[in-house]
């Protein structure tokens, strides 16, 4: 049987409904945008004043460790090899920025990770910045990490600007490149101290941060 098609007259009163709806959806689609734009980003700001033990078994608050324009923070896990893969790396970024300006901090989060692990993986890897343990993952909540390693960069009020990719060798779980192409989180630190604007997000791939029970 052939399909029939019926095209109803619209009135000029069912005009003006329709163009009501239209506008009513457009203005709801338009909340939900701005809403999904809206939700807060990470912020270290509440816990600035929080003290915190560093790998090598010293306490440290996090406000006395903050860069006055950026701050670097990475999450690290000595025992995932993306880490491994990316330690001198990390390293080498963070010894060429200025010192005070813009700092470095390492994050080891959940209560599995052993400090006497994370200070042998800083030593080796030559950290010559704070690492801190984050056993009850309130540094990493706050940063809103998901991986190691996982880069964050926070401005001079504690708020992320960005997060994701150290750069673009790790590709997936078992895979990795040999060089990198891109450079994800020098870009965007240089496109912030630039710009003074948040930079996009770049989904970073590594293990899985192991926060609770």
């Amino acid at each position: 049987m052939n399909a029939v098609h019926f095209r109803r007259k619209l009135t000029p009163e069912h005009r003006v409904m329709l163009a009501g709806r239209i506008f009513d959806q457009g203005l709801i689609a338009l909340a939900f945008l701005l809403a999904s734009c809206g939700q807060p980003q990470g912020s270290v700001a509440s816990i600035e004043n929080a003290t915190w033990t560093t790998a090598q078994g010293t306490q440290v608050a996090l406000s006395s460790i903050l860069g006055k324009r950026a701050t670097v923070f990475l999450t690290l896990d000595p025992e995932c090899p993306f880490c491994q893969l990316y330690a001198h790396d990390i390293q080498s970024m963070a010894a060429r920025q200025a010192p005070g300006e813009v700092n470095f901090v390492g994050v080891y989060a959940g209560p599995f990770m052993e400090r006497g692990k994370a200070a042998v993986f800083a030593a080796d890897a030559g950290f010559n910045f704070p690492q801190l343990m984050d056993p009850a993952c309130v540094l990493s909540l706050a940063l809103k990490a998901r991986v190691t390693p996982e880069s964050f960069i926070t401005d001079a009020a504690g708020t992320v600007v960005y997060r994701g990719a150290f750069d673009d060798r790790a590709v997936r779980q078992g895979r990795k490149k040999i060089e990198a192409g891109k450079h994800y989180l020098e870009d965007a630190l240089a496109g912030f101290l630039r710009e003074g604007k948040p930079q996009p997000e770049v989904t970073a791939v590594g293990c899985i941060v192991e926060c609770g029970d």
